[in-house]
């Protein structure tokens, strides 16, 4: 409530999934990697493959003093601070497993980790807050779009920002919100 959160991504290239995902330059693949060199390369010089783009993006935005790593990266460190901050305030009582619905069990030896014997309906995680359960819907965004970096990193690096916010009930420390 109250956050102004960034609107569509808007991009050199086109902001039309098929200016990256083009179907007719992939062979129906749409994979941006098959079609890298002809259209993404001239403007992305400083990558030599989608994973690696930063560009504009300079700032350390996870907290972990890295202004080079990739932008994947950049949102991998993020929810992993996001999840890092909802087992805190859950006395380390939660794992995720993105293999496996409902997601978000019980972790019951607190190790952090969803075992076979955990990652069960009957252990779902049920004591969800407001706050964590707006927290786990973008977690899991963040998890289950793989290019979510690429699709729009400032929008879904506030919506990890904000959550860790929201649970923890302060700013997270050294993270930057894009």
């Amino acid at each position: 409530t109250g956050r102004t959160y960034a609107g569509r991504l808007t991009h050199t290239g086109g902001v039309q999934c098929t200016s990256c995902h083009d179907a007719a330059q992939s062979n129906h693949t749409f994979q941006v990697a098959d079609v890298w060199n002809q259209r993404c390369e001239t403007c992305h010089a400083d990558a030599s493959r989608p994973e690696e783009i930063r560009t504009v993006h300079l700032l350390d935005y996870d907290g972990d003093a890295n202004t080079t790593e990739t932008l994947k990266a950049e949102i991998a460190g993020m929810a992993a601070r996001l999840l890092a901050a909802m087992r805190s305030v859950t006395a380390n009582g939660l794992c995720y497993d993105e293999h496996t619905n409902p997601y978000f069990f019980k972790d019951t030896d607190t190790n952090g980790t969803c075992s076979a014997a955990e990652a069960v309906s009957a252990n779902a995680f049920s004591p969800f807050t407001p706050a964590l359960l707006k927290a786990a819907h973008n977690y899991q965004l963040s998890q289950k779009d793989p290019g979510s970096w690429a699709h729009n990193f400032n929008y879904i690096g506030q919506l990890l920002f904000d959550s860790v916010e929201d649970v923890t009930g302060s700013p997270p420390t050294n993270m930057t919100r894009p």
